[in-house]
């Protein structure tokens, strides 16, 4: 009996393997013949046979990337936009880097019918109402969805391309490609960036001596930067704040000789507060130890620094009477 085992053990987990084997070998073949055939009902514009094979090579394949991507070819050419939709956000889940997906799927939001208007101002404020509260996912991160995101798109390019040096229109297109950057795939980053860098060109050209903070043009850098940081850019990071430190240095220069203090170029850091309709700011700077109030963009004076805890304990130990002997 053990001898018959030791022979036919071996035997029968090969031939297991073997249909095992054998059954991954048909479903693959399962699923490529039904793509293919989809495919050739695609060309023959049989488009209901073609969505039933897609769907059939799907069901086999969750994450066959081509059969979702012409199974939204279909739905685009019947009109069913939203399901199209829907499989080219498959694609770029199974594959972020593919391109035609990426065109499509941004290509499918063109519409500003909510609005009739001759302002951009129209536009742009269509497009916020439409993400809804962009303090909530831009500070809170609570995102909307990828839809309304690119909903929103083209009343931002829209007010964008009625006003071209308009900073919030291309501020707000390049938050919302941000957050679709997170949110969908790194194509859409790569359009963020170079729509933060239109909002820091538009400014360094039209207001050479701005320092308004916080402004569009200020959160454009500070959002580059931090995408670059995420990407591992650190020479573009770094580059990015000394070109902001070069450019905009002249106008805290210029403010501060005013009021006699020379040698100071663009801060290190800025608080920027508002008390009874007040800009308070504290114009920081670390290297040389000195702070200076600025009270709606006049420089009041430096700010008195803090005494050390040591020389506060000090003093109130020499204020202390010295205790005498009762008599």
């Amino acid at each position: 009996m053990k001898k018959f085992f030791h022979k036919t053990g071996p035997s029968l987990l090969i031939l297991f393997l073997i249909l095992i084997l054998a059954s991954v070998v048909i479903n693959a073949q399962d699923y490529q013949t039904y793509y293919k055939n989809g495919y050739e009902y695609f060309l023959q514009e049989k488009y209901e046979m073609a969505e039933q094979h897609y769907k059939k090579a799907i069901e086999l394949n969750p994450n066959f990337e081509n059969a979702h991507y012409w199974l939204g070819k279909v739905y685009k050419q019947t009109g069913a936009y939203n399901q199209a939709i829907e499989q080219w956000k498959e694609v770029l889940r199974i594959n972020p880097g593919n391109q035609y997906a990426f065109q499509n799927l941004i290509g499918s939001f063109k519409n500003t019918s909510r609005v009739q208007s001759d302002e951009a101002s129209g536009y742009l404020d269509e497009g916020i109402k439409i993400i809804g509260n962009p303090e909530e996912y831009l500070f809170k991160g609570g995102a909307p969805s990828v839809n309304s995101l690119l909903i929103a798109v083209p009343y931002f390019k829209k007010a964008a391309s009625m006003e071209p040096n308009l900073l919030e229109g291309f501020y707000w297109i390049s938050e919302t490609y941000r957050v679709l950057g997170e949110k969908s795939t790194w194509q859409f980053t790569n359009l963020a960036i170079e729509n933060y860098k239109k909002v820091i060109d538009i400014e360094e050209t039209a207001n050479p001596i701005s320092f308004d903070h916080p402004s569009p043009y200020w959160r454009s850098y500070v959002q580059l930067a931090k995408i670059y940081r995420t990407l591992g850019l650190k020479d573009k990071e770094e580059k990015l704040w000394l070109q902001l430190e070069k450019v905009k240095s002249l106008p805290y220069k210029q403010v501060l000789e005013r009021k006699g203090h020379f040698s100071f170029g663009y801060p290190s850091r800025i608080e920027v507060n508002f008390e009874d309709g007040d800009k308070i700011e504290n114009w920081i700077y670390q290297e040389k130890d000195i702070t200076f109030i600025v009270i709606n963009g006049e420089v009041e004076g430096e700010k008195e620094k803090e005494p050390e805890r040591s020389k506060i304990e000090i003093k109130a130990e020499e204020s202390i009477p010295e205790e005498k002997p009762q008599p």
